[in-house]
């Protein structure tokens, strides 16, 4: 499993940027996490919980904190307390709100008491949080395996964009090296390589998003 620790690695690699002189430790993280937030819903991952117990006669529940605010793919529920045999909810809403959604079921009957409901979404990949580098080194990737460049493409276009100095070293042969200086187009041209990239590989990895009920 990645690390923010290694996702950085690779942009100060890719930015001859080992120092975070050019571009801070800090927006670095914040770029990554960017990326990450713009790879949502073509990568995601699920989350599933079943801490929701049945009430009687209860027919509104909100979400539990842990399930998140992604989409919903699947509600089931125990078919008896305590017997970890879940069958599909047939008949149910999912009502949006600011803080959790609420699970509110239409038939007049409740599943049994005591028993618990799973469910299961797509939602979005955790951002890293780190007040440095060494901290992130303990922050994990949540991202399926294989599309951790994905985050680094995108922060690449975020980073190569910025005018940070008129002879910025975006590589080991930059304009530098060759006595030339680095132009308002030049940085453009730059930037949108990046950005195709990131496009072009999150096109080939999109997982598919299941049919949601939200």
């Amino acid at each position: 499993m990645s690390t923010a620790a290694e996702m950085a690695d690779d942009l100060r690699d890719r930015l001859n940027d080992v120092g975070d002189t050019q571009v801070s430790f800090p927006t670095k993280l914040r770029f990554l996490n960017r990326g990450q937030a713009a790879m949502y819903p073509k990568i995601f991952r699920l989350v599933r919980d079943s801490t929701l117990v049945v009430l009687d006669d209860e027919f509104e529940y909100t979400f539990p904190a842990g399930v998140g605010t992604g989409k919903v793919i699947s509600v089931e529920v125990e078919t008896d307390a305590g017997s970890y045999r879940y069958q599909p909810l047939q008949r149910y809403d999912v009502i949006p709100s600011i803080t959790a959604p609420i699970l509110s079921l239409i038939d007049l009957d409740t599943p049994p008491v005591g028993a618990h409901f799973r469910i299961t979404t797509a939602d979005r990949l955790v951002p890293f949080v780190a007040v440095d580098y060494s901290a992130s080194a303990a922050v994990s990737y949540t991202g399926p395996a294989g599309t951790e460049e994905l985050p680094v493409l995108y922060a690449m276009s975020l980073a190569t964009a910025r005018p940070l100095d008129d002879k910025m070293v975006y590589d080991r042969m930059a304009a530098t090296q060759q006595g030339g200086a680095i132009g308002p187009n030049d940085i453009m041209q730059v930037s949108q390589f990046w950005m195709a990239q990131f496009e072009m590989l999150l096109e080939r990895m999109a997982m598919p998003l299941p049919v949601a009920r939200n």
